[in-house]
């Protein structure tokens, strides 16, 4: 009988201790595939976002840089009006001071405006 009973124990021992890690190790392999596979998608989530936000750096620099373009463009446009009204300014007040008349500075800027108009 004692050796009855010390084989069903020992049965129940292998039973308890083998059943238990061959479980986890089958779900432990399976919660691993599972996270590999959303780690993947997660790292493709990623990519296209960096990829999508590298786009809009892009875009944005080229945007800044085009208004850089025409902010340069329209300050040496309006450099050369002032110039010009300078020069017009200056032929104007030569003039006048051969002839001994005087004018006051907005008169001559109104004068130099309606030569350029």
């Amino acid at each position: 009988m004692m050796l009855t009973t010390a084989r069903i124990v020992s049965r129940r021992i292998v039973t308890a201790n083998i059943a238990p890690r061959a479980a986890a190790a089958a779900s432990s392999t399976r919660c691993m595939s599972i996270a590999d596979q959303f780690g993947k998608k997660e790292k493709v989530e990623e990519d296209r976002y960096i990829r999508a936000r590298e786009a809009q750096i892009a875009a944005a620099k080229a945007a800044s840089e085009v208004a850089d373009a025409k902010a340069a463009e329209l300050a040496a446009k309006s450099q050369q009006l002032i110039d010009a009204k300078t020069a017009s300014m200056n032929e104007v007040a030569d003039l006048l001071a051969q002839t001994g008349d005087v004018i006051s500075e907005a008169g001559l800027a109104n004068i130099a405006d309606w030569k350029h108009t």
